[in-house]
């Protein structure tokens, strides 16, 4: 489960209790993510203690990359990034597409990944865990998971084009056109990768804009929310 706190950082239940991790969903009320502001107006944002980013320029693609260390403003192109490094705290930016955060507490690595319809039908959040195992050694049975705030398929209205690239498990024909359950889709994606623990927010970005900004609601004139995941100094229970 999913909840907020004072700063409106929404954390999830069990992951709280670990005091080695750094975690959470932005919403509207923690800021506006659009220009990066600093790391440590980041860290303040959510919390946390002084801390680098690694942060990516988000191309929708299946791609996930590995950081050994915080980076500058040149950002890599890819989707999904993971580490094991103390003090670099990983995270993507979503405005109706989801994210998604990934912790391994037996092997202390973590990952953060961004999924639209494009980034789920390159399999995105597949090739995350893929990398927790090959750069880890991670085992997809001790990966948890959790899907933050996205549109949902309320909201979802697409064409046949893209519609056509999921099950029609996840495909909602009931009106004029299409409506696509990303969440669904990513959740059965874990599950086939080995991931059986996840907790999903499974609030709707473009029907909540009073918590959430939405890319389709506010028709591309919104801010970005930030999730955010990294271990602390020492790694301490």
């Amino acid at each position: 489960m999913l909840r907020p706190d004072e700063l409106g950082v929404l954390r999830v239940s069990g992951w709280a209790d670990w005091g080695w991790l750094i975690h959470g969903f932005s919403t509207r009320s923690t800021g506006d993510f659009l220009d990066w502001p600093s790391d440590d107006e980041i860290c303040k944002r959510f919390g946390a203690a002084a801390a680098g980013t690694a942060m990516l320029k988000q191309v929708h693609s299946g791609r996930c990359v590995r950081a050994d260390r915080a980076w500058s403003a040149t950002r890599p192109e890819a989707d999904a990034v993971c580490t094991n490094r103390p003090r670099v705290l990983v995270g993507v930016r979503t405005a109706d597409c989801l994210p998604i955060l990934l912790v391994d507490p037996s092997r202390r690595a973590v990952a953060a990944v961004h999924a639209g319809w494009r980034g789920a039908a390159a399999r995105v959040l597949p090739s995350a865990v893929e990398s927790m195992a090959s750069e880890y050694s991670c085992r997809p049975g001790d990966i948890e998971a959790a899907i933050g705030p996205g549109i949902g398929p309320c909201c979802f209205e697409v064409g046949e084009e893209v519609a056509g690239q999921f099950s029609e498990e996840f495909v909602s024909r009931d009106g004029p056109k299409p409506h696509v359950d990303l969440a669904g889709i990513l959740g059965a994606q874990l599950r086939q990768s080995g991931v059986d623990r996840c907790a999903i927010a499974g609030h709707c970005t473009s029907c909540d804009l009073d918590r959430y900004f939405s890319h389709r609601a506010e028709h591309g004139d919104t801010g970005r929310m930030l999730a955010l995941v990294g271990l602390r100094e020492g790694r301490t229970c």
